[in-house]
């Protein structure tokens, strides 16, 4: 285990100030009769449980929004970087948490991660109950993100996501439960550190992604995911539509079905640039199948193998590209990075 573990006794909160965002989400959510779980704005109560936990503590609170993920778009997501990466220049600044909604946490924690060039850390969390049901979690995951803050993360570790008590990288962590406390997970690699009681204890250095300097989104980029016997109308209509690029989740390691390949052919001679990634929530994609539509088949004739990457963080990755004018050549590169 790495030697990087902060103790309550050994915690210092002088001359230090987090600044903490709030997004919205089931962080910051009640239930009401007749209605249903809906937004409300709590940001006073949290920050009264955060002093009343972390004393002394100097925070800067910015109440960012009270949107439910689904609403979250890439277009917010790059504004929500822009923000933490000004705020995070300030030297009174030691850390940045963002209290974001569990649905879409990857995909904004991941773009936080690939546009952020940042020596302080950045944490994301949340909260799976809302806050007036019993087992509420949001304090405890807000207090364990702010003292991730400030032990302080090591820079190396990018962006993080801390839920229930466990740390893990924004490249690797994807939701693998709708509705649990224990909604997270980075399967095949594991948390990066773990809360016990008061505890921060970092268990690895998770692999740096590369960053792309992004000021704004101007990429189209599909998401299709192809099941056995599906053709491949869905990826003409995505082409004839005007899509920049084309995220494809597919079998196995990587694999087409047949009656799609026609038309993932036409797109790929249209210039159309495709990112293959697989259903799969381990192993990834892999050019190991030579027949027609096998990843290693599909490789030659100009698709851009996703690695280890979910099709929902390719989609992020390659509309940041794209969004750069990056040749594909180059998007080949930078989806290199993520092939393990």
């Amino acid at each position: 285990m790495l030697n990087c573990i902060v103790q309550e006794k050994k915690l210092t909160t002088a001359n230090k100030r987090v600044a903490v965002f709030f997004t919205g989400g089931t962080i910051a959510m009640r239930s009401l009769p007749d209605q249903g779980v809906v937004p409300v704005d709590l940001v006073n109560e949290l920050s009264q449980s955060i002093h009343k936990n972390i004393p002394n503590l100097q925070l800067e609170l910015v109440h960012w929004g009270d949107l439910p993920s689904p609403h979250i778009s890439p277009e917010h997501m790059l504004e929500l970087s822009s923000e933490v990466a000004e705020i995070a220049k300030r030297d009174d600044i030691c850390g940045v948490v963002v209290s974001h909604g569990t649905d879409c946490m990857e995909e904004t924690a991941f773009l936080l991660d690939v546009t952020l060039k940042l020596d302080k850390p950045v944490v994301v969390t949340g909260a799976m109950r809302s806050f007036d049901e019993e087992g509420y979690d949001g304090f405890r995951n807000l207090i364990m993100a702010i003292k991730a803050c400030l032990l302080p993360l090591p820079k190396e570790c990018g962006v993080a996501v801390l839920m229930a008590d466990k740390l893990y990288s924004a490249r690797e962590v994807t939701k693998v439960h709708s509705m649990s406390i224990n909604s997270f997970d980075s399967p095949g690699t594991g948390a990066i550190g773990v809360c016990v009681g008061d505890c921060i204890a970092l268990t690895r250095i998770p692999v740096a992604s590369p960053t792309l300097e992004v000021e704004k989104i101007k990429a189209k980029v599909e998401l299709i995911a192809l099941a056995p016997g599906m053709d491949g109308k869905f990826i003409a209509c995505a082409r004839e539509s005007g899509a920049d690029g084309i995220v494809i989740e597919a079998l196995g390691a990587g694999n087409i079905p047949i009656s799609a390949l026609s038309e993932v052919e036409k797109t790929l001679k249209a210039n159309v640039p495709i990112v293959l990634t697989s259903r799969c929530i381990e192993g990834g994609v892999w050019p190991v199948y030579g027949y027609r539509g096998g990843a290693a088949t599909m490789e030659k004739q100009g698709i851009i193998l996703g690695g280890s990457l979910s099709a929902q963080k390719a989609r992020i990755l390659l509309m940041l590209a794209l969004s750069n004018d990056l040749k594909l050549n180059q998007l080949k590169e930078i989806f290199h990075y993520y092939i393990r």
